[in-house]
């Protein structure tokens, strides 16, 4: 009998741990679960957004987050899977942690000696795979892949990105409102905001004309003009601008990282996408022409959140190739969530792959046990197909 194929597991945004590498004891800068608030100024990224901005600051990926991951990953050994796992530096651009990925798979091509490799993202990973995918040739793609499974997938950003960046604290960094000017240095987070249609809303045409998600100088509630002696406001507007202009030149064709529906029928098989609903979400901004003193101002409170997604990542976004890729919701189930809640937390989005219904699908997936109609069918709650 051929041995599984092994799964790399690549996390979401926060999913992987940051030390500091460059002190005697690997000084922990960030853990989603327990932060370190003393610490967090040190994950400040330069305007190349790739090198840290301290002088004496190095670093790198720690482990993941035991809440998150833990559970699945113990799940696939126990059905017998060898499991990888491609933690990565998630501030930094997902074309920089793809470059990465392409680095440690072909390390794993040599040591075990074997070419195809089953794939399980979860959240901002998605967009990490389809940055790989999009490096590579269409028949390179098809090589490596033996099965991909997308769960809660950011395909088209969401609303939470929006928010932090704007605002402060969302479901993204659910931390002090002074994470709010760090995450501002983090080209991942940009990457993250809304692009799918109907993202936005507007006062009025005018105000529609002249938004543009890639111009600063149409963006967020910021001052019109800027006193020249204020040289740190100065820097911050120069740095949020060339972060949206290199947002426009991550995505491509529909705004996407990696256009799916432009693949072959037969690797679009190999792919699934398992998404979250039953879990209010906000889905829209809403966009108000420009006061006195102010350029667009962003208000997220206009648009009553929508109970259809996951709580992070809208419909919208999620379910962008459900046309082109088999794509499942698994709803939210209200005890599941007061269970879950006692013990590690009630966000559908974070700890959906703790979910046992969840678990189930990927198993079956993964095992090739797809022949049957609603093959998907779970007990103790609904997952359905959209279309």
């Amino acid at each position: 009998m051929a041995r599984k194929k092994p799964i790399i597991l690549i996390p979401g945004i926060q999913g992987t741990k940051l030390f500091n590498v460059n002190e005697k004891d690997f000084t922990t800068v960030w853990s989603g679960v327990k932060k370190f608030f003393s610490n967090i100024h040190m994950l400040r990224l330069q305007k190349n957004g790739i090198s840290d901005i301290g002088a004496e600051t190095i670093i790198e990926r720690a482990d993941v987050e035991n809440l998150a991951y833990s559970e699945i990953i113990n799940y696939l050994k126990a059905k017998g899977y060898r499991v990888f796992i491609f933690g990565y530096d998630w501030r930094k651009s997902n074309i920089e942690s793809a470059k990465d990925l392409h680095v440690y798979i072909n390390k794993l091509r040599d040591k075990l000696n074997i070419s195809s490799f089953n794939f399980l993202t979860h959240s901002m990973g998605a967009l990490v795979l389809s940055s790989y995918f999009k490096m590579l040739s269409e028949s390179d793609r098809d090589k490596v892949v033996n099965h991909a499974i997308f769960t809660v997938p950011p395909f088209l950003g969401s609303i939470e990105a929006s928010f932090n960046l704007v605002v402060g604290k969302s479901r993204l960094f659910n931390s002090s409102d002074d994470f709010r000017k760090i995450a501002r240095t983090f080209p991942a987070v940009y990457e993250l905001l809304p692009v799918y249609k109907d993202a936005y809303s507007f006062e009025d045409a005018t105000t529609k004309k002249n938004f543009n998600p890639y111009d600063f100088s149409t963006y967020w509630q910021q001052v019109k003009t800027v006193d020249p002696d204020r040289k740190d406001t100065i820097a911050k507007h120069r740095l949020i601008s060339d972060r949206l202009k290199h947002l426009g030149t991550v995505r491509d064709q529909n705004n996407f990282i990696f256009d799916f529906n432009q693949c072959s029928a037969g690797f679009r098989k190999k792919l699934i996408v398992l998404c979250g609903g039953n879990s209010e979400t906000k889905h829209k901004i809403h966009i108000q022409k420009k006061e006195a003193h102010l350029k667009n101002f962003f208000n997220y409170e206009k648009h009553n959140p929508l109970k259809n997604a996951d709580g992070t990542v809208p419909n919208q976004s999620a379910i962008a190739f459900k046309d082109a890729i088999l794509t499942l919701k698994i709803n939210q189930r209200g005890i599941e969530t007061w269970v879950d809640s006692r013990f590690i937390g009630a966000d559908w989005h974070a700890f959906f792959l703790n979910n046992g219904r969840v678990q189930n699908v990927i198993k079956r997936f993964l095992n090739d046990q797809t022949d049957r109609k609603n093959w998907y069918d779970s007990a103790g709650g609904k997952i359905e197909e959209v279309s």
